[in-house]
């Protein structure tokens, strides 16, 4: 049951990470025209789409190198569930401050926060896994 578990988390991970590269690669192509209820921006706005398209090719890279490790970086993961759970608790406060986003946004944030704990998961099992070996 662990065994398999770990395969579907560690499988989840990969498609976090291949999502993320694509989503960032969108954003650094085609800025705004990639956000659902995005309209004509100044420059400024413009390059904080794009650079943050960058940040998101790095994350995903990252959930992609973890997972070709023979022995997964449970460290990496803390930080990269980290990471994932920021991205959500940052959707939270603009949602404060600002109202809701478009509904793919609200998703987005509740998959963010899922995604944190699938992948805090993972650690915790490679973890085990490393100290049984």
């Amino acid at each position: 049951m662990n065994a398999a578990i770990f395969r579907i988390l560690k499988g989840f991970c990969w498609v976090s990470g291949i999502t993320l590269i694509v989503l960032g690669i969108g954003r650094v192509l085609f800025s705004m025209a990639t956000i659902p209820g995005g309209g004509a921006v100044n420059a400024t706005v413009d390059t904080e789409t794009r650079a943050g398209g960058a940040l998101l090719i790095a994350f995903g890279i990252a959930y992609v190198w973890a997972m070709r490790r023979p022995a997964i970086p449970s460290t990496l993961l803390r930080f990269l569930a980290l990471t994932m759970a920021l991205l959500a608790v940052s959707r939270l406060v603009s949602m404060v401050e600002a109202g809701l986003p478009h509904p793919i946004f609200v998703v987005s944030t509740g998959v963010e926060f899922a995604a944190a704990a699938l992948t805090y998961w993972l650690a915790a099992m490679a973890d085990h896994r490393q100290s049984t070996a």
